[in-house]
């Protein structure tokens, strides 16, 4: 048990109750009591109940009692009266309920110890709640504010784009649009429902037959990537409008569109179609003049070095301004469908040195690794030939890692293919998918090399393909074999 179990408390409360029982017998020697005075040993008992728990007042109570019974047998010469016996009955008896008081008191302290501690730690638990409360706070706000300096930059760079951008929630009802989408739709695509939107603009197919709603723009770019041109109705003016959509999901549900205007695009082609013409024309005469002053200067005999080196960089300047000139004739022809092509059977390899020499006249001394029977004749227009093959090479270079090389395999066959090769990052998606119909400018040139490729390919028979995107570009020019029939 464990009043029963010693201890430095036990020992104490023997030393108390030791104690108690001598001075009890002081008393009464003092008094002349034929009995000792048990009030002392219940005090002590009590008190040492109190102040060292149970086992200490029950040790005092055993130790005091068998002093007190000890000292009342040897030292009192009188015996006890009734009156004091029975006083030392109650002690015997009724000490007993002190020292289960004790334990008691004892019980419902450790008990409201035990709920005092929990109380502190759950104070210290709740103000550690508090302090990651207060810091979830904190980065809650932090978060809030750079998603809505993140969301002010999209909006900038939506409003930026020249294009018609609608952003369409989960529920396919449109939260957002730039400047463009406003001008051509006004607000009529806000909070509406695609059905209404359905009756607004009336989406057809570019034949002008209306779409099924599984096939409206929005429904379909919620699941994957969507490409396709549309006649749409504005809802402002009643007038048809053929647009290229392109849809793109968003994470968690909805789509962003993106809309671009096929007859803004086509006017602006034929305006620039009628500007280049004009700037070649009017710029032709001009530069063969100069070109032909500065071979003039070139041929005199006593020219000073200084003056025969600036005369040359000049000619490579007008020579560089004539094949730009050449381009942009060349663009207007290909967009008025009257590209001039003079077929005739020559060597592929002939067409590639050229090729291969204008590369070198601009500069470029990356390696090129050329395979396979350059030897093979083809039919088609050389001058053409060499213009495609020296684009390809241009762009291979341009785009090519630095220190890497170009590889050109040349393939045999019904049709004799030309691959140009390169080592770079390759061609994004989005941009290969229109690659040889529209302009394409990565921040250097007019953006019209392929789209010449293209154009002067098809007229001489041919054709051109990307035959890989990425990692690394592979572009594959194919003419007609010479001696085999095209039929």
């Amino acid at each position: 048990m464990e009043l029963l179990r010693p201890s430095r408390r036990a020992a104490l409360g023997a030393l108390i109750g030791v104690i108690a029982a001598l001075t009890s017998a002081a008393l009464t020697a003092l008094s002349g009591e034929s009995a000792a005075f048990p009030v002392v040993p219940v005090l002590a008992i009590a008190a040492a109940g109190l102040g060292l728990g149970a086992p200490a007042a029950f040790y005092a109570y055993v130790v005091g009692a068998v002093l007190l019974i000890v000292i009342g047998e040897v030292g009192s010469e009188q015996p006890m009266s009734w009156a004091d016996s029975i006083r030392f009955a109650l002690f015997i008896v009724g000490s007993p309920l002190l020292i289960l008081l004790a334990e008691r008191v004892e019980r419902e302290r450790s008990i409201a110890d035990d709920a005092l501690d929990r109380s502190t730690a759950a104070q210290q638990e709740a103000s550690a709640e508090r302090e990651a409360l207060r810091a979830a706070q904190n980065a809650g706000d932090r978060a809030l504010a750079r998603a809505e300096q993140e969301r002010a930059r999209l909006e900038e760079v939506a409003e930026a784009i020249p294009e018609p951008l609608i952003v369409y929630d989960g529920e396919l009802r449109g939260t957002y649009g730039n400047r463009a989408a406003l001008r051509l739709f006004g607000r009529g695509f806000y909070e509406r429902s695609i059905e209404e939107w359905g009756k607004s603009v009336d989406p057809r197919d570019d034949r002008g037959v209306p779409l099924p709603r599984a096939d409206w723009p929005q429904v379909r770019a919620q699941q994957e990537t969507y490409r396709r041109r549309l006649t749409v109705r504005l809802p402002m003016s009643g007038r048809d409008l053929i647009v290229d959509v392109e849809g793109t999901p968003i994470a968690g549900g909805g789509c962003v569109l993106l809309l671009r205007d096929v007859g803004k695009e086509e006017d602006e082609r034929r305006r620039l179609s009628r500007f280049a013409s004009f700037v070649a024309h009017e710029l032709r005469n001009p530069l063969a003049v100069a070109k032909t002053r500065l071979e003039l200067t070139l041929r005199e005999s006593h020219l000073p070095p200084k003056s025969e080196t600036h005369a040359r960089r000049g000619l490579e300047s007008v020579d560089a301004a004539i094949g730009i000139l050449e381009r942009l004739e060349l663009y207007s022809r290909a967009d008025s469908g009257g590209i001039e092509v003079q077929q005739e059977q020559f060597e592929i390899g002939s067409a590639l040195a050229a090729a291969l020499e204008r590369l070198r006249a601009r500069g470029s001394q990356r390696a090129v690794d050329v395979r396979g029977p350059v030897q093979l004749e083809i039919t088609g227009d050389r001058y053409l030939s060499e213009q495609a093959i020296t684009n390809l090479l241009i762009n291979a270079d341009r785009y090519s890692d630095p220190g890497g090389g170009v590889r050109v395999e040349v393939l045999e066959g019904d049709h004799v293919a030309l691959r140009v090769i390169d080592d770079g990052p390759g061609v994004a998606n989005e941009v290969a998918d229109r690659l040889f119909r529209d302009r394409v400018a990565a921040g250097r040139g007019l953006g019209l090399g392929l789209y010449l490729v293209a154009a002067t390919m098809r007229a001489q028979g041919g054709s051109v393909e990307l035959e890989q995107r990425r990692p690394g570009a592979i572009f594959t020019l194919r003419w007609p074999r010479a001696g085999l029939s095209r039929g």
